[in-house]
């Protein structure tokens, strides 16, 4: 694919409801004129590659098929980000920047750019309306390993609160049966207390033990599964699953959590760890649609999508956007 073929993609899937035909994004008039600028290599003066952009006609505002959108400030071509976006896709637990680099040619932190904005354009999709019909919750934790120590004396409880390193965080999952997952990386406590805004009233739930979603039979049709059997007066007998009552759907999206983390990208940094888990549960609800589909699905999201808040600046994230 040359460079004139991919911009045209751009422009068709930005521009879907106009049939391709872009129009101004400051006034919305569809009477616009393209401009082509050549882009010239500051020491040889060869002219490297064409921009394309278009001036719009009623306002003079000049604008780009990325002018906006999540690819605001791309430095990359549009083919190297569409080669970019195929190859990231194509993993089914994730893709490390690192290979992510490896494999376009290009700086790691260019990739780790590329990747967080993909996983803010998934963050809108996963977050985009709420949950309904029967419902599984649970949480689960990552990260906060303690190394212990190499002499046993000198070895210490890591089950101890005391002890541990402060970083664990949790990330509970909601998901409907057959339908979308939305992950939080907040304790249950914090999001049973948010439960109406994520959920439709009337939705069954299916929970644990967890004494964080008691309260919650007011709004919603709560059914428990108890899987420790501490309490067997409230919640039963100790099972897995009774009666069609479990969180094995909540749980599955935990394993791909979980695996992405240690088999893909070993470490997560705690600031960024909600696009991480926002990734794995986009790769969950869409593993049944081919690369192809998923492909067309997150780069038309995100040339609808606005410019990143937190990926700009230096590098792409040293201060905040305006």
């Amino acid at each position: 694919m040359s460079e004139e073929e991919a911009i045209d993609v751009f422009v068709a899937l930005r521009y879907t409801e106009t049939g391709g035909e872009p129009y101004c994004p400051k006034c919305g008039c569809q009477a616009t004129y393209r401009v082509n600028r050549k882009i010239k290599n500051r020491r040889t003066g060869e002219v490297t590659r064409t921009s394309r952009k278009y001036t719009c006609v009623d306002c003079t505002h000049q604008f780009s098929p990325t002018s906006g959108t999540i690819f605001h400030g791309r430095k990359l071509e549009h083919r190297d980000i569409l080669f970019g976006i195929a190859l990231w896709i194509n993993g089914a637990k994730g893709k490390a920047a690192l290979e992510l680099a490896r494999q376009m040619d290009i700086n790691v932190k260019s990739a780790f750019v590329i990747e967080q904005k993909l996983r803010e354009v998934i963050g809108s999709i996963q977050h985009s309306v709420k949950l309904k019909g029967e419902v599984e919750g649970d949480a689960t934790y990552v990260g906060g390993y303690v190394k212990p120590s190499n002499f046993k004396k000198h070895r210490r409880d890591r089950r101890r609160t005391a002890n541990l390193s402060g970083k664990k965080q949790a990330i509970t999952v909601l998901r409907e049966r057959n339908g979308r997952t939305r992950a939080f990386v907040k304790t249950e406590k914090q999001t049973a207390q948010m439960m109406r805004d994520i959920v439709e009233a009337g939705s069954t739930l299916f929970f644990d033990e967890s004494k964080a979603f008691d309260g919650l039979d007011a709004l919603f049709d709560v059914q428990r599964i108890n899987h420790d059997g501490n309490d067997v007066k409230n919640y039963g007998e100790a099972a897995y699953a009774r009666d069609g009552v479990s969180t094995n759907w909540a749980e599955s999206a935990h394993s791909r959590i979980k695996r992405s983390q240690m088999g893909v990208h070993h470490h997560i940094a705690g600031d960024y760890l909600e696009g991480y888990a926002d990734e794995m549960t986009w790769r969950e609800d869409m593993r049944r649609l081919s690369n192809g589909e998923q492909f067309l699905q997150l780069v038309t999201a995100g040339l609808h999508h606005p410019r990143s808040k937190r990926m700009v600046g230096k590098w792409q994230r040293k201060k905040e956007a305006a």
